[in-house]
């Protein structure tokens, strides 16, 4: 891997510990967080696989677009979810909506443990979910 694709790893593990902190903060994710995402990766998908899984995105969009309306999954984890998913392979997606939901589970699981009043009153944050099911998708598949 080269040092630009390194540095470029590098933005995005930047870019979605600053999301995953703002989510468990505030329950937002920025649209400039996610304008950063999508930029990043651009590359990330051309360089590993010389093309841009723009079909997958497009279907998170209008399924997350659908589930935003019943109150099922926020608009900036929707939004999360497409922009990286133009990264992934169509064989990292299936994996990738696995660990979300695992790991999404397990954020659940805890927070009605731990923190049963926050979760009520401000809902979960899937943030840390998606970066985490991210990174995994990309290096065990």
């Amino acid at each position: 891997m080269t040092t630009l694709m390194n540095g470029i790893y590098l933005i995005m593990l930047i870019m979605l510990l600053w999301i995953t902190y703002t989510d468990i903060r505030s329950r937002t994710i920025s649209n400039k967080a996610i304008v950063a995402i999508f930029v990043t990766s651009i590359p990330i998908a051309l360089y590993h696989h010389n093309t841009i899984n723009i079909l997958a995105a497009l279907s998170f969009l209008t399924l997350g677009f659908i589930l935003f309306n019943f109150n099922i999954l926020g608009a900036g984890d929707v939004k999360l979810i497409s922009a990286l998913s133009l990264s992934l392979t169509p064989q990292q997606i299936w994996p990738f909506l696995w660990l979300i939901s695992v790991l999404g589970g397990l954020i659940v699981f805890i927070g009605f443990l731990f923190f049963r009043r926050s979760i009520r009153q401000s809902g979960v944050p899937y943030g840390p979910a998606i970066a985490v099911g991210f990174f995994l998708a990309c290096f065990i598949t």
